[in-house]
């Protein structure tokens, strides 16, 4: 049976490309927004989404609700679904958690939405948020996982990686640690460069011996005008996942703090249709002369 009502948490730019696949393949997208920004808001109206009045209207018409926000607001977006269903009486509701949080952080979101009667299922989205409907996999995890797949039938790939509640999210920050540590690294080794009057040369130098390695990186980078602070929590959220079951993290805080310096920069801000401005050089420049690594 296929989903004819699905809830997204929040509209960022993530949720923006899946609303807008969603809708074209004439799901009716909700969202409860009244909380968020104005460019949040505008950017929910040009994905074709009906904003409702309160998060009891949401749980209530929604099928599903998959939350897709900043790791830190994870939780706190689930405690709302929660309060919510205990208020209205709604059983049968299944929250997806598409967000980079930790396994420790998915366990606990399960224990806060148990006792309201909403199921959980972990999630993760592996591609960028522009190539949903055209590659763009969500993995997920835990006993009611399967029951997404009818999301397939909207061009979103489901893979489930088993019955444990965290499995999905234990697989997120594992492979964000490789895509956000080639940013940071990349952004790194390029400020040097910059700096020594060598980036055309260092860049030609890379494409010849890891073909195409900067090429397939650049568009993150670029999005790291937007997105840096966002990233640089996934990296503590993979820090403290290391931790908790007995492992060092070296490179992760490493990363984390690229990351954090870039979003002190603010570089750019949010779109209200969910592009990105600028290429990977208009970015290094933008960086640069913001002052970025820079003593």
């Amino acid at each position: 049976m296929s989903f004819k009502r699905i809830g997204i948490m929040s509209i960022g730019e993530m949720g923006f490309h899946w609303a807008k696949l969603l809708t074209s393949h004439g799901v009716e997208v909700l969202t409860y927004d009244k909380d968020r920004g104005e460019t949040s808001r505008k950017r929910a109206e040009n994905a074709g989404v009906k904003s409702l009045p309160s998060m009891e209207r949401l749980v209530n018409d929604a099928e599903i609700i998959v939350s897709i926000v900043i790791p830190s607001a994870a939780k706190r977006v689930a405690e709302k679904v929660a309060e919510a269903a205990s208020k209205s009486g709604r059983k049968g509701l299944f929250l997806v958690d598409a967000n980079a949080i930790s396994p420790m952080t998915a366990d606990d979101i399960a224990g806060v939405l148990a006792p309201a009667g909403v199921s959980f299922i972990d999630g993760c989205i592996i591609g960028s948020a522009s190539r949903m409907g055209k590659g763009t996999v969500v993995y997920v995890s835990g006993a009611d996982a399967a029951r997404l797949q009818p999301l397939e039938s909207f061009d979103i790939p489901i893979r489930v990686l088993g019955p444990n509640t965290s499995q999905a999210s234990a697989f997120k920050i594992v492979y964000a640690g490789l895509t956000k540590g080639l940013q940071g690294l990349f952004c790194e080794l390029l400020m040097g460069a910059q700096r020594f009057g060598l980036l055309d040369e260092i860049r030609a130098q890379y494409e010849e011996s890891f073909p195409g390695l900067l090429d397939k990186v650049a568009p993150s980078i670029v999005g790291l005008r937007i997105h840096a602070g966002r990233r640089a929590e996934e990296m503590d959220e993979l820090k403290r996942t290391f931790n908790h079951y007995g492992m060092n993290a070296f490179m992760a805080p490493a990363v984390q703090q690229v990351l954090e310096a870039i979003a002190a920069l603010d570089p750019s801000k949010a779109s209200a249709t969910g592009t990105r401005d600028g290429d990977l050089m208009g970015t290094l420049k933008l960086f640069y002369e913001k002052g970025l690594l820079q003593k």
